[in-house]
């Protein structure tokens, strides 16, 4: 029994490998990451892997002629197509390319880490390969927008003839100019990828000749992915563009009798979905037909068979040995609630956190991408993720005005995924962080010029003060409160307290530093009716003559020389000397007396 397996497995790579007349390559990008802005895809590898797998098994590609990349850089997947190119210059043979990427894309380039890869350029680059025929399959958001390029024209269905020659260049795109290609969590993989892979495991093989050719593929897949997303909010209209030389058709599996088959019989429509045997990855599916035999060809193994009802889902149990056949109507069912889905698998943590950053939940997306890297700072998704959230959060700070935050934010996310240099989504970030360095650098320098001049001239920042006289111009024992509306300028309101009597005085204070000196003017009112008794014999003008406190301090006029210190805490120490102008009721005129000035003060913003 294990030699007859082996014998089978044997007959059926023979038949796989030979079945097709050309020598067959290929490249399959699955890119999950995308850009900076764009929010990480769940199943792109699976759905690069799964096409890889098909081929391989039915299509005819050798293992050796197959080139898998996962998050590719534009400079990888370039060397990948170089290497191509120059395996196909020196072949003799007939040859077919087929080119599959799963990803971000937009109406102009692929969203791949490194120099921007423009679709124009890549349509150009493959429809101008030295293969016979290329083939391009393009699964990613507003794909469509390609099919318009070179003159060729989009279409539906077509339907070229069979079994003649034909060459040139094929491209389908997943999605229209406008559209966004959908991922299923329900499918593990992406609808369209999903459909065309069931087609070519053999749902698309209308005519059943065993042959699974291009327009048969492309019409299943058109119809399943339209059918799926024709009641959503966001419908998927695939598109086909092609250049093909000749009326003929392209083979594209082939579906042999020593695979391993899941037969659908002739029934009304129902829908069966392979799923492997740990329900962690969907295989294919296919929908059985009131008038015509389906089948799916899949490599031996153990699979489940899920067949989706109003009131359930209907599981079945399979193990496929090479080259057998089974019915799935004649599988012995289990019923099973709907919410058990299609495949297993809760939500990756990961998963979740961007998806709360998709729905602006910036705040709750970085918390849990925390929690994450707090159990693993090394998770390369979750690092990922919470460096996106960081660039959103950084686009809110900058509206807000906070320089030095948003500056933090762009540092700490570059940080946390250098691989954002290759990314020409985030060159908008980059440069915004030259732009804001530069701006931080520049207002570091004022702030350094300020506080070295604020160093030298303290009074730049004081506006108020409260001080204390000695002995001064104004009286002795005088308490003041002053105003600088200006840092050369201050504005004085004394209480001469033993005249009593008030006092005002402007003071200008013109050097920018510590010490300047100091030039003064006030005026003094002393109160009558408080005047004091007593009288002491002074000197006035030369001449001796007696006068009291307040025939000096009463009506006086004031100017002083003098120098201020102030340290910059604001306390300030005074000394000057200068004349007092007042009015002699003895002698009925003006008279001068000269004193000087000590005196404290409190300086504040």
């Amino acid at each position: 029994m294990r030699f007859t397996t082996r014998i089978l497995a044997l007959l059926f790579l023979v038949l796989s490998g030979s079945a097709f007349a050309e020598r067959r390559f290929a490249v399959l990008v699955g890119a999950n990451e995308g850009w900076a802005t764009d929010r990480p895809l769940r199943y792109a590898h699976d759905d690069a892997r799964r096409m890889q797998d098909v081929l391989i098994q039915l299509g005819g590609f050798s293992e050796r002629d197959t080139t898998l990349l996962l998050d590719p850089t534009t400079k990888e997947l370039t060397a990948a197509l170089d290497r191509l190119d120059g395996a196909l210059s020196v072949l003799n043979e007939t040859t077919l390319v087929y080119f599959f990427y799963s990803g971000h894309s937009d109406a102009t380039a692929l969203h791949l880490r490194g120099p921007v890869l423009n679709l124009a350029s890549l349509a150009e680059r493959l429809s101008s390969s030295k293969a016979n025929v290329t083939l391009a399959v393009l699964d990613s958001c507003r794909s469509g927008a390609i099919l318009g390029t070179k003159g060729a024209t989009p279409v539906a269905a077509v339907k070229l003839q069979v079994d003649e020659p034909v060459s040139g260049f094929a491209m389908l795109s997943s999605s229209g100019a406008d559209e966004l290609a959908q991922e299923s969590r329900a499918l593990a993989g992406s609808l369209f990828t999903h459909h065309w892979i069931s087609a070519l495991r053999g749902a698309g093989d209308t005519d059943g000749d065993g042959v699974v050719r291009l327009t048969e593929a492309y019409g299943y897949a058109y119809d399943r992915t339209r059918a799926d997303t024709e009641s959503t909010a966001l419908p998927q209209r695939p598109g086909f563009r092609f250049n093909l030389k000749g009326q003929g058709d392209v083979p594209l599996t082939r579906l042999v009798s020593a695979a391993s088959t899941l037969e659908i019989e002739v029934e009304q429509s129902r829908r069966y979905v392979v799923v492997d045997g740990n329900e962690q990855r969907l295989v294919a599916e296919a929908r059985s037909h009131p008038t015509e035999r389906r089948r799916l060809q899949l490599a031996a193994g153990t699979y489940r068979v899920k067949r989706p009802s109003t009131d359930g889902i209907d599981v079945a149990d399979v193990t496929l040995a090479p080259g057998a056949v089974m019915w799935v109507a004649r599988l012995d069912y289990r019923k099973e609630p709907l919410e058990r889905g299609l495949v297993k698998g809760s939500v990756l943590p990961e998963w979740a956190a961007s998806g709360k950053l998709a729905n602006g939940d910036v705040d709750e997306a970085l918390g849990m991408f925390d929690r994450i890297l707090a159990e693993d700072p090394h998770e390369a998704r979750a690092r990922r993720g919470k460096a996106r959230a960081l660039l959103i959060r950084s686009t809110e700070l900058q509206k807000e005005g906070k320089r030095e935050e948003e500056m933090k934010a762009l540092d700490e996310a570059m940080a946390l995924d250098p691989s954002f240099a290759e990314d020409p989504s985030v060159a908008r970030y980059a440069e915004r962080k030259k732009v804001l360095r530069a701006e931080i650098e520049r207002n570091e320098a004022l702030k350094k010029a300020v506080a070295d001049e604020f160093a030298n001239d303290p009074r730049l920042l004081k506006r108020w003060g409260i001080g204390f006289l000695l002995i001064s111009t104004k009286g002795i024992i005088v308490l003041e409160g002053t105003w600088l509306p200006k840092s050369w300028l201050s504005l004085t309101f004394a209480v001469d307290v033993i005249g009593p009597g008030i006092d005002f005085t402007v003071k200008a204070i013109p050097l920018v530093s510590a010490w300047s000196p100091t030039v003064s003017l006030g005026a003094h009112y002393g109160f009558d009716a408080w005047q004091r008794s007593g009288h002491s014999s002074v000197s006035v003008n030369g001449q001796p003559i007696a006068l009291s406190y307040d025939d000096i301090w009463g009506k006086t006029f004031h100017a002083e020389l003098g120098v201020q210190w102030m340290s910059r805490s604001g306390f300030a120490g005074e000394f000057g000397a200068g004349p007092m102008l007042f009015y002699n009721q003895a002698t009925r005129q003006f008279e001068w007396f000269g004193f000087v000035t000590i005196g404290m003060g409190w300086y504040f913003h």
